[in-house]
């Protein structure tokens, strides 16, 4: 979703700080990068890689299409933040079909993440410019063809499923190329702190994890030092990212 053409100025109305509506729709996106995580540590193969690289690809392209959706359409409405929920509760539903997306939950799957696209969509269009509104036609189809193969791909399943659910990745990420996508006017703050507060949840969750691992073991010394070497590893990420950046 991005191009020369696009503008660097608020959106009329648009957002400048992150909501804590945009913070709460953040855990539930996350939770799905955590599924993406188990099915590699159930599955360790190459294979397996490949499903997940094509699953977080057309994953992340909707999540970071709400990211632009609230920078410009702000959640400041009722109605908005109801259907806000609504696709939180579609990224919920696509989360939990992710460990047998590929072995027989991908129906459910394509069905919540054309929920997410037609929200977006609807949401999208709901703006009082004329300008993002024609620009999110421009690529509406784009999302409801990737989500059309999706589920052509999770109803056949098998070999024709990689076929088609590697189509609709491709087919989102060739998009900024061949589509001008001018008219999505944005607030870069706004994009440098929704990704941020996505990773400091992420490394949150890895946290969250060791304490899981640890449940039930006797707190003795190996413990200890594999759960501190566990939080300094969090806590190395967390430099990378915001070490020099906060200001």
């Amino acid at each position: 979703m991005t191009g020369s053409a696009t503008s660097t100025e608020p959106a009329p109305g648009g957002a400048e700080r992150v909501s804590t509506l945009e913070l709460f729709f953040d855990l539930v996106f996350v939770f799905t990068i955590t599924q993406l995580s188990t099915l590699l540590v159930r599955e360790p193969s190459w294979k397996a890689v490949g499903e997940v690289v094509v699953m977080l690809g057309v994953i992340w392209w909707m999540y970071d299409g709400y990211a632009w959706l609230t920078n410009a359409v702000p959640p400041d409405r009722a109605g908005r933040r109801v259907f806000l929920l609504a696709a939180m509760a579609a990224f919920l539903v696509l989360a939990l079909a992710i460990p047998e997306a590929y072995n027989g939950s991908g129906a459910s799957f394509a069905i919540a993440y054309l929920a997410i696209v037609l929200i977006h969509g609807g949401l999208f269009a709901s703006s009082t410019s004329q300008t993002i509104t024609r620009a999110i036609l421009r690529l509406a189809p784009i999302n409801l063809l990737s989500a059309a193969l999706l589920l052509a791909g999770g109803i056949a399943g098998g070999t024709a499923q990689h076929v088609l659910w590697a189509l609709a990745f491709v087919s989102e990420w060739i998009t900024p190329f061949f589509l001008h996508s001018g008219g999505f006017l944005i607030a870069p703050s706004h994009f440098v702190e929704r990704h941020g507060l996505v990773v400091i949840i992420a490394i949150g969750e890895s946290v969250v994890a060791v304490g899981i691992g640890a449940a039930g073991l006797p707190v003795d010394l190996s413990l200890v030092a594999m759960a501190v070497l566990g939080l300094l590893l969090s806590a190395c990420l967390w430099w990378a990212y915001f070490g020099t950046g906060d200001e």
